[in-house]
């Protein structure tokens, strides 16, 4: 299984090293250092035809952590939330996304998923259901030119049974219930690739 790493509408994808020969003509992590990352991934993004650019190591994990040494590496967490047969969206900066944040020091995934779910949206009662699959995103970052950041996602239920409180600080316009249909004709629209890895991987 290949890891994705998502940038605006483009990607990076990281494959296990194996005889398919199609792998042969991707890049072999194992034989770039930090800086040569750093300038693949450049004029990868300044390509203006290729969408995807594709890597190869021992094993994606390994593949992940050696790509990961030529950025900044943040770590988040949070929640796809249901709610009967609704599930919990916000809206900021343009677009449908799902509560989460950084870590905090010393702090567990499991806990950031959940603190950081109660502070975006003012939704209480939470349980969490099974561990989703992680998503990894990058980004323009001031020191490091651009930071990579994995996030730990959980499938949680909730008792909450109040309005919901978007954190207006932290840019969210609103937060909603939406159902699987509202999911499919408006958030599917208008989210984030990521995003949409974890709605699918909730909704199994």
């Amino acid at each position: 299984m290949n890891i994705s790493i998502y940038y605006h509408t483009k990607r990076v994808d990281i494959f296990p090293k194996d005889q398919n020969p199609a792998n042969q003509l991707f890049k072999d992590l194992g034989e770039l250092s930090p800086p040569d990352i750093f300038r693949e991934f450049e004029r990868f993004i300044h390509d203006g035809e290729n969408l995807v650019l594709q890597f190869v190591a021992a094993t994606p994990e390994i593949g992940l952590e050696r790509f990961s040494k030529a950025f900044k590496y943040i770590e988040a967490a949070g929640g796809f939330i249901r709610q009967e047969q609704r599930y919990l969206f916000i809206f900021r900066m343009g677009a449908w996304d799902l509560p989460k944040g950084k870590l905090e020091k010393n702090e567990v995934p499991r806990e950031a998923a959940i603190r950081e779910c109660e502070e975006e949206c003012g939704v209480t009662g939470l349980s969490i259901v099974r561990e989703l699959n992680p998503t990894y995103h990058m980004y323009e970052h001031k020191k490091w030119g651009y930071a990579i950041k994995k996030t730990f996602w959980y499938l949680m239920t909730s008792t909450h049974a109040g309005a919901l409180v978007p954190q207006t600080e932290e840019l969210i316009e609103k937060a909603e219930w939406l159902s699987p249909e509202e999911i499919k004709t408006t958030v599917y629209e208008n989210t984030y690739f990521a995003i949409l890895d974890v709605v699918r991987d909730g909704l199994q």
